[in-house]
């Protein structure tokens, strides 16, 4: 059974972390992380949204923006977040 996926391009942008509900709060969407970046050299971007922000902070990623995104006529915030190493 899958309880989580998520990708990162070779520029260090890391996409699409996504960990079922049941799952989470579990290290899951952590371990995924640790694999995810070390998989590239450098920094690390990823929009993440409102809930997923405090993720982020914790492993030690910063805002750099805060942007309003359009999905389906729904207006939505989330923010650009970068790791340098």
């Amino acid at each position: 059974m899958i309880v989580g996926f998520g990708d990162i391009d070779e520029t260090g942008y890391l996409d699409r972390l996504f960990v079922h509900a049941d799952y989470q709060r579990r290290g899951v969407a952590a371990s995924l992380c640790n694999q995810l970046e070390q998989a590239v050299q450098g920094t690390i971007v990823t929009h993440a949204s409102i809930t997923a922000r405090p993720f982020f902070e914790k492993r030690g990623y910063q805002v750099i923006q805060e942007q309003q995104v359009e999905r389906q006529g729904i207006s939505l915030t989330n923010y650009v977040m970068r790791k340098e190493r």
